[in-house]
């Protein structure tokens, strides 16, 4: 499973390994872009890090933040078109594509759509066990979306093995 917080000054990125309870989570980051790079260049560098991931850890799941409403049209603009690149690799890569709001994604991992990004994070050394809190926003985010789509999985077969 890779999770994904579309930018451009940096992407959020998460692997999640579904086999377990709780999900371990593989791999993490923020993938770098050229800071003085046009948004072409940017771009470039997005999609060759997530083809990379891809190759290297063979998710099947490809969960990303479904562009939200925005105040800052220059800003919704940059990530719509990283978020593009993500979607162009997965799809390339032939892997199965879901979106999640941002609430949908707090609710999952906090149980309250309007919680904050801190809770977020805190709920994040909890559910997974990990030692420390992810601390960057970006990779936090990717973290909890990569979780939501794995416990939409878990769900979606409990329900099923369950008629």
């Amino acid at each position: 499973m890779l999770g994904i917080d579309p930018g451009t000054t940096g992407m959020g990125y998460a692997l999640l390994e579904l086999d377990s309870d709780p999900p371990r989570l593989l791999a993490y980051g923020l993938i770098a872009t050229p800071r003085l790079g046009s948004a072409a260049e940017k771009l470039l560098a997005i999609a060759d890090a997530i083809d990379a991931l891809i190759v290297t850890h063979g998710p099947g799941f490809l969960a990303l933040e479904r562009l939200y409403f925005n105040k800052n049209v220059k800003t919704a603009m940059a990530v719509a078109e990283a978020r593009g690149a993500a979607l162009v690799c997965g799809a390339r890569a032939g892997l199965a594509i879901v979106e999640y709001t941002p609430q949908e994604v707090k609710q999952s991992v906090t149980g309250s759509g309007g919680a904050d990004k801190r809770a977020v994070q805190r709920m994040l050394v909890h559910i997974l066990e990990l030692t420390e809190p992810i601390t960057q926003d970006n990779v936090a985010d990717a973290i909890a979306i990569a979780l939501t789509h794995a416990q939409r999985v878990k769900f979606t077969l409990a329900v099923a093995s369950s008629t």
